[in-house]
């Protein structure tokens, strides 16, 4: 029965993640210690090896987001992302990670009870960029951000919400996210779109989603 129930919170999670592009639900064997209650996301090295970016409770009690590796026959190896030695509560609303050629990862994290986008590349050990930078700081409420990368071009992706039209927005790096351009307005919905994600075709990403008409290609210029 205890197993019944930790496999339904897993899925609980799953579902309410799943809009992130890389989400998915916490190790089965419960090696890896998270808050149920809290987003996780996933991603994948060179070596297929499951990478992990979520909320870390460590033994003090206090949490933070971390990225753990995950090899199946060694515990995870946990590197520290943030440093706020938080409480119970979750600290960001949502997460994605994204693999960056071979240096390490691009991370994406909204703070929670903020409208602010944070990014920041990490190469398993340390922040290849510090401070995180702020992609987004929109007075209205950040939604279901997603990130994409094709060789050095990377590609973040989020709605905004008003009280009655929900703004898309993209922000794009040539020099995998290194340097951002301005943030562009590339959609504007009267319904909230859901289930969005990035998807690419012949080499030029789109973004789709239930409610949007079709898929929005994302340019670079």
């Amino acid at each position: 029965m205890l197993q019944l129930l930790k496999l339904f919170c897993q899925l609980l999670l799953f579902v309410s993640s799943v809009a992130l592009g890389h989400a998915e639900p916490m190790l089965a064997d419960d090696t890896l210690p998270a808050a149920l209650s809290c987003p996780i996301a996933k991603a994948y090295d060179q070596d297929h090896i499951p990478v992990y970016f979520l909320h870390h409770q460590f033994p003090d009690g206090s949490q933070d987001l971390v990225i753990a590796i995950h090899e199946s026959a060694a515990e995870p190896d946990i590197k520290r992302v943030t440093f706020s030695s938080g409480g119970p509560d979750c600290l960001a609303k949502y997460l994605a990670i994204a693999r960056g050629g071979n240096w390490g990862w691009h991370l994406l994290w909204q703070p929670e009870g903020t409208s602010v986008l944070r990014y920041a590349r990490m190469d398993g050990e340390a922040w290849v960029t510090s401070p995180a930078k702020k992609l987004a700081t929109q007075a209205h409420p950040v939604n279901q951000p997603l990130i994409l990368t094709l060789g050095q071009q990377v590609w973040v992706v989020w709605i905004e919400i008003g009280e009655a039209i929900n703004n898309i927005y993209a922000v794009y790096s040539d020099d995998e996210g290194r340097n951002w351009q301005e943030a562009r307005l590339i959609a504007q919905t009267g319904k909230v779109p859901s289930s969005l994600s990035l998807i690419e075709k012949e080499n030029i990403p789109y973004l789709a989603g239930q409610g949007l008409a079709e898929p929005l290609p994302l340019l670079s210029k």
